[in-house]
């Protein structure tokens, strides 16, 4: 559409009252599309920052969108309006004189537990984010802060305004009308869970965060903000984990928490992490729990699965590897396993259902050969599994643990498998059948069918 509402004139207006040199190191304009946000309510937003310039800033931009904004330059003021006006999201500030901004999100959640509350840092960490996460903010953003990505945050957080971030505009679900659909799903809140990177052996933690419709799995490294769809065109290494890169982060192993959300059902979700998600006890189990906990909630839009209606199968695999998708009238995946002892041969069958899942596949963990860590350690991998979350396998049976299930190492397999096929970013119907594979086929196969199907 031609022209420019009065909006983008606002917009434009902020932009130019307020350049990038007249707030170094706090608040950098994005190059990417506007926002536009329309309402029929003035929403109200709390600023709490001791900086001025800041303060300022801020208040001007979301004011040109339409916001009534509410300013204060300390906690104790902050508190005093946050119950006097009520506002709809907070943005505050985590170092500030006399009230810190964790103190006063503590006084915020004794005063309403499910308030909005969007932390600030200039000092932008994973487990900072993580910490604030978890003492109840909705969500955390890094300074130098990007006018879209607040602009974004915000309007999330309210329940309104763009369906389409535009740190991520190259990429969004693609909805085809008429199709058969199945309701896009998100979670109700934030939530964050702790654990250690199984290839890196960093303590980390991850975010997840409610996302509008059509934007898709997306990860946001920490602290440089690059966001990244959990999608197959951003697979850049496989083998022993699944990986996607932007153009200047990684987040790596992704396979598990993707796994989870296949079988939850979400297709829309941010995902804030340093560089790899943890591995937690080798399973899924964990991520379930966290899911469950923040609730899974249907959206407005709805998406057509990917419908498997002739069979593919990957050519000139050796070593008795085999892996095919064909026709089905419900996801499902049958998996034989065979290899030296310990393992020997296992067989599972998968019929989709998250009952099902939770109970006999998210359970099931990592697992491989103590001969292996020390390639592992060669490659710069593994660091990080530990006793508590890796299957170590010696010449004839499991050092390490007791098994969950006789047959564990086929059911992870299923596990990895269900994660790796969701960089589709949408449910299958169609049956999977493999046959000694791993990351690597997977994704020629989900390659395959992207190309076949989509």
């Amino acid at each position: 559409m031609g022209g420019h509402s009065g909006a983008d004139h606002r917009r434009q207006a902020g932009k130019d009252r307020l350049p990038v040199t007249s707030v170094p190191h706090a608040l950098n304009v994005c190059k990417s599309p506007a926002f536009r946000i329309e309402y029929w309510v003035m929403n109200k937003v709390l600023i709490i920052d001791d900086e001025r310039n800041i303060l300022d800033s801020l208040s001007g931009i979301l004011e040109d969108e339409g916001f009534s904004v509410l300013k204060a330059t300390d906690g104790k003021e902050g508190l005093a309006i946050f119950e006097r006006e009520a506002p709809d999201v907070v943005l505050l500030d985590v170092w500030m004189p006399e009230l810190d901004g964790i103190q006063v999100l503590k006084e915020i959640r004794t005063r309403k537990d499910d308030a909005k509350v969007v932390v600030i840092s200039g000092h932008g960490t994973i487990s900072t984010a993580v910490e604030a996460v978890k003492m109840g903010a909705y969500d955390f953003l890094e300074k130098p802060l990007s006018i879209d990505k607040v602009l974004e945050v915000v309007s999330r957080s309210i329940g309104v305004g763009s369906k389409h971030d535009p740190s991520v505009a190259d990429f969004k679900l693609e909805v085809t009308p008429g199709r058969t659909r199945e309701k896009q799903k998100t979670i109700g809140k934030s939530t964050v869970v702790y654990g250690v990177g199984l290839h890196s052996g960093v303590k980390t933690g991850m975010i997840l965060l409610p996302m509008p419709e059509n934007t898709g799995i997306v990860f946001e490294t920490i602290p440089d903000g690059e966001r990244i769809p959990a999608y197959i065109d951003y697979v850049f290494s496989v083998g022993y984990a699944s990986s996607v890169k932007g153009k200047n982060s990684v987040v790596r192993t992704i396979e598990h928490l993707l796994s989870a959300c296949h079988m939850y059902g979400i297709t829309n979700l941010l995902v804030k992490v340093s560089e790899e998600i943890p591995i937690f006890d080798g399973s899924a189990i964990e991520i379930c729990r966290k899911i469950e906990e923040a609730e899974v909630i249907d959206q407005a839009d709805g998406i057509e699965p990917l419908v498997i209606t002739e069979k593919v199968e990957l050519p000139n695999l050796q070593n008795g590897k085999y892996l095919a998708a064909e026709p089905s009238d419900h996801f499902e995946i049958d998996y034989l396993l065979e290899q030296k002892r310990p393992i020997g041969t296992q067989h599972y069958r998968f019929v989709a259902g998250r009952d099902d899942y939770v109970a006999n596949i998210a359970p099931a963990r990592t697992f491989g050969f103590l001969k292996d860590f020390e390639q592992l350690a060669k490659m710069g991998l593994g660091t990080g599994g530990r006793i508590n979350n890796f299957i170590i396998l010696g010449e004839d049976e499991v050092i390490n643990t007791k098994l969950r299930f006789e047959d564990e190492f086929v059911r992870h397999k299923v596990l990895d498998l269900i994660g790796d096929i969701y960089l589709l970013n949408r449910p299958i119907t169609g049956k999977i059948t493999a046959r000694q594979t791993g990351h690597v086929e997977n994704i020629a196969l989900v390659k395959e069918l992207k190309k076949r199907f989509l």
